[in-house]
């Protein structure tokens, strides 16, 4: 349905022309009515017509100057004259300023329908011009997109090809001198979680759009990174200093943080000069997003030094030591979860008293606890995905997600623990007991078994009771007796030599422990061992 609006100072005349195009058969609708021109423009805000039927002889702003007026600020709307006036100054006008027709009163329907029809046309070939525009627009903005992802990665190498492209692209001026901002969003997986229902690509496509808006700057070129979780900004030198790239960002911070609630993290590259050093640039402004602090609220930008990426990734004092790390280990290795939790809330808590750490720093300590996690409870990459999806860590930039994500990682073990204990169970004391029965002789303790199979020595001894029904010193005390008891049957050593093979450097405990045992002492095992059975 077109929208049209109707301008005639005479109220007879302009209600009789808004009643015969009310009854055309045509997809067409009277939406406001004006008594001149300069009314007429204050309506057109507010009621965007498409078309506008108007007439010349009016006061305030006649004819001749509201078509000026409707040229100048609203050349997408197509215009009917209708006068009363065959004057061909009127006319002159109509032809200037692009009117569709020119129509004399007294108007009939036949003509009004006809100069209709040329307006509703005119308004389509200006619609399907427009959108010819809009999609040759976009497909240009998104050949330079993928062109500039290209040149980032290494994938475009050849100075010549890219210096070619640049100049099919119209790009060339914008890359002689720039800085590279890559810009992030603190809340991205959160935010794309309850506001795009997960899908990340439409959030970005979002965040984009609202960059645009605000830089409302065709110089700028935008693109997104090949994990389509950050925003790369290129600023021409020649256009933005120092105070103009941070207003831009900040105008950037308030939009995304009025719209979508989340803040924004920037990393800014010292000036570059040419596509080819595009890679160097992403690198360095990486680095800079990366040494952002993990705990801040609002806007947060660094700027890369100008230096090599290694001499800026400074790493501060862990948060975790490596006495940590092996008990963290142990907890996952051996089962449990309330250790576990605990562990992983410590690490936390650790990390809400350290302002100074970095989003870098914070990455590095958590993906040392993702690669214990991953290695020690067998299976829970497939129970916990989020272990094999590097771009997701990558994503935690405060440390509210950082807390969230940790919480996620233990309750996921925990309910790991919990459906394969029995299993997992049977199968570790199959091992230790294996382990026991080769070594029987040799001074190992309960505590040197849990650290070997990275369990808590609590739980071993639990286990060691529910899977055998003895405790450790009871099992081992056995297999020792039993091979004692063996050596005394068939062997001639001597009762000191096969103390010692059985683990008791003590022959005199040894034959204490033996006696208790068996109720006899090993001379008097032997013996009865040794004697032939009576005959009957």
């Amino acid at each position: 349905m077109y929208k049209v609006m109707v301008v005639d100072d005479e109220i007879w005349g302009r209600k009789s022309i808004s009643k015969m195009i009310g009854e055309l058969p045509l997809a067409v609708e009277v939406v406001a009515e004006a008594t001149n021109g300069q009314e007429a423009l204050e309506l057109i805000r507010l009621k965007s017509p498409h078309i506008v039927v108007t007439d010349m002889n009016m006061p305030v702003m006649d004819g001749e100057r509201f078509l000026e007026s409707l040229y100048t600020l609203h050349s997408s709307i197509k215009v009917i004259v209708i006068s009363g006036y065959s004057q061909f100054q009127y006319m002159k006008a109509a032809l200037k300023y692009r009117a569709c027709e020119y129509v004399l009163k007294p108007v009939s329907i036949p003509d009004l329908r006809e100069a209709m029809l040329k307006a509703i046309e005119a308004c389509r070939e200006y619609s399907s011009m427009q959108q010819q525009k809009k999609s040759s627009e976009e497909m240009l903005g998104l050949r330079r997109k993928e062109f500039l992802q290209h040149v980032t990665g290494r994938r475009i190498a050849n100075l010549s090809d890219m210096n070619r492209q640049a100049a099919e692209l119209d790009i060339t001026d914008a890359c002689n001198s720039y800085q590279l901002a890559v810009c992030m969003l603190r809340q991205f997986q959160e935010t794309a979680r309850t506001k795009f229902h997960g899908n990340a690509d439409l959030f970005m496509f979002s965040v984009e759009n609202i960059l645009q808006e605000v830089m409302q700057d065709d110089s700028l070129l935008i693109y997104k990174t090949d994990d389509s979780t950050r925003l790369c900004l290129i600023l021409p030198g020649y256009d933005y200093n120092a105070d103009r790239t941070v207003q831009l960002l900040r105008d950037f911070h308030q939009a995304v943080s009025r719209m979508l609630g989340s803040d924004l993290a920037v990393g800014l590259s010292p000036a570059s000069a040419g596509l080819e050093l595009l890679p160097e640039a992403y690198a360095a402004a990486n680095t800079a997003l990366w040494s952002n602090p993990l705990q801040t609220q609002g806007l947060s930008i660094m700027t890369s030094g100008g230096g090599t990426a290694a001499e800026e990734q400074h790493v501060s004092a862990p948060v975790l030591s490596s006495f940590d790390l092996k008990e963290l280990g142990h907890a996952f290795a051996s089962g449990n979860s309330k250790s576990s939790r605990r562990l992983l809330g410590e690490f936390v808590s650790k990390l809400a008293k350290r302002p100074d750490l970095t989003i870098r720093d914070a990455h590095l300590e958590l993906n040392q606890i993702v690669g214990l996690a991953a290695s020690e409870v067998k299976g829970l990459p497939s129970a916990f995905p989020a272990l094999r999806e590097p771009g997701l860590l990558a994503g935690i930039l405060d440390l509210r997600q950082l807390s969230a994500f940790v919480d996620q990682l233990g309750a996921a073990a925990a309910a790991h623990f919990q459906s394969s204990e029995g299993a997992d169970s049977v199968h570790i004391m199959d091992r230790i007991t294996s382990f026991l029965e080769a070594r029987y002789f040799e001074n190992i303790s309960l505590i040197d078994v849990a650290t070997r199979f990275h369990l808590d020595p609590t739980y071993l001894s639990k286990l060691f009771k529910s899977a055998i029904g003895e405790n450790f010193v009871e099992f081992m005390t056995r297999k020792r007796m039993e091979k004692a008891c063996e050596l005394l049957r068939d062997t001639d050593r001597k009762i000191n030599e096969i103390s010692e093979l059985v683990g008791y450097e003590n022959q005199r405990y040894f034959s204490q422990v033996f006696k208790k045992f068996t109720d006899q002492t090993p001379s008097e095992y032997r013996e009865h061992a040794l004697r032939p059975p009576a005959k009957n």
